[in-house]
């Protein structure tokens, strides 16, 4: 009698309680019984003649009322598998499954070799999608809501059941449905210090922090100041100018019409946990997989897994985006700093790693980082003996913010000219801002133009 083994990693962790699991083996349509179960684990026998049987696992994630949101229960997590009886019932062969090309990419399956036969799976469960959940817990939710068009990129929240950081953000755009390569595009981004937070099921306080990053600006100006694209009066604060502005990251990945995956690990203060060190490739592999298993991206293809990887880094952010380079020099081909805190330290790494390989490319743009990213460009180029388009450094210096230099600056401090000097604005536009470009909702953005131009 041919046995199966099915487990799968972290077991018990909030998102994946015992008593939401429920992994079933069918025959026929109908169930086999457990052979025994624990934690984690569920065995099964099959009968002698059995032809095919077909795993189906789906864990359900349960929580308690918070605040005014009441008790919700989800599916995070949902595969089936087919497999067929084969060597005279003592191997399982999984069926491919045309989604995939293959076998479903949630479940690795080994054939064992003893005197019973036994197959051992394993069911891929690091990442599971919380986007129920993030969307009642999370205030200004519903801003993200009711501005999200139809064809913009999609949002999806994975839960981390392995480590730190709990909650990450994938921005999926269209171009990732057929992607032209196997190897999907990856750029991870690095915010500034976040609230601090310890579970998904708590009141979380800033996807006002996540809209900034991702929606783009409107030109109505009677918006509210946080959704305009101009320095604006903000009452709630003494009208003084509201200047973090929306920096657009979902449209200028939409139109750059790059297959690439935006993440954002989701830091508790600045704690971004794995997100920096060796283990980014594969916790940027592990939410592909699953983006590709609930058919986000790779439709209908087969051996979809993580291409080129890039990392970005915004102001503070820019001290954990150096620490990730650092740990993973030889798989970052990419980097966009954005007026990154860290660069005149980190900038001997920068150079090194750049010169390291011919497929790197480096993006920097500057506020309080304008000398330490034009001494690198430099440097770069000296040590190449001209110029090198796959390392920028925009604005080059301060001139650049200077009346009639760049209309879309012009444009951002019309309400405030006598902000046009100011350091800490010019650490805003690095984020939110583009090269010269003509004002508005679809300016040419920084980001844009750096996807434009990448070896994505």
């Amino acid at each position: 009698m041919l046995k199966l083994r099915v487990t799968w990693p972290n077991a018990g962790h909030a998102l994946l309680p015992e008593a939401g699991a429920d992994v079933r083996l069918e025959a026929g349509g109908a169930p086999l019984p457990l052979a025994s179960m624990s934690p984690g684990v569920r065995e099964f026998d099959i009968p002698d003649g059995t032809a095919r049987v077909v795993l189906k696992a789906t864990f359900t994630a349960s929580f308690g009322a918070v605040g005014r949101v009441g008790a919700m229960s989800h599916p995070v997590l949902q595969v089936e598998q087919p497999y067929d009886v084969a060597a005279g019932g003592t191997m399982l062969e999984a069926a491919s499954l045309p989604a995939y090309v293959k076998s479903h990419p949630l479940v690795d399956t080994k054939v064992m070799a003893n005197v019973n036969g036994a197959a051992l799976t394993q069911i891929r469960t690091e990442f599971v999608n919380i986007t129920p959940f993030w969307m009642a817990y999370a205030a200004s939710a519903s801003e993200y809501v009711a501005e999200h068009q139809p064809g913009d990129p999609e949002l999806i929240a994975l839960g981390y059941t392995g480590g730190k950081p709990l909650i990450w953000f994938a921005t999926v755009p269209a171009a990732c449905a057929a992607p032209p390569a196997p190897g999907v595009g990856c750029l991870v981004f690095f915010r500034p210090q976040s609230y601090a937070y310890a579970r998904v099921d708590e009141a979380h306080h800033e996807m006002f922090g996540l809209n900034r990053y991702l929606l783009k600006p409107v030109d109505d100006p009677h918006a509210d100041v946080w959704r305009r694209d101009v320095f604006r009066p903000d009452p709630s604060d003494g009208n003084r100018p509201y200047v973090w502005l929306r920096a657009g990251f979902e449209d200028a990945l939409s139109r750059s019409q790059k297959p690439v995956v935006i993440l954002h690990p989701w830091p508790s203060g600045s704690d971004f946990g794995g997100a920096t060190g060796a283990s980014l490739p594969a916790l940027a592999g592990g939410a592909l997989r699953l983006l590709w298993a609930e058919q986000r991206l790779g439709k209908n293809r087969g051996a979809i897994q993580l291409g080129r990887l890039g990392i970005a880094g915004y102001s503070a952010g820019g001290l954990s985006m150096w620490a990730a380079l650092a740990g993973n020099r030889q798989r970052v081909s990419e980097v966009y700093a954005f007026d990154a805190r860290g660069t005149p330290s980190s900038a001997g790494a920068a150079i090194q790693w750049f010169n390291s390989r011919s497929d790197t490319v480096l993006r920097m743009t500057g506020g309080y980082q304008l000398a330490a990213n034009e001494g690198i460009r430099i440097s770069i180029e000296k040590l190449a003996g001209g110029p090198a388009s796959r390392v920028t450094a925009t604005p080059p210096d301060k001139k650049a913010y200077e009346a009639g230099s760049n209309p879309l600056w012009d444009h951002v401090i019309s309400a405030y000219p006598q902000l046009r000097e100011r350091a800490d604005c010019w650490h805003q536009f690095a984020v939110f801002g583009g090269y010269v470009a003509v004002p508005g909702p679809f300016a040419l953005t920084f980001l844009q133009q750096f996807l434009q131009d990448s070896l994505f």
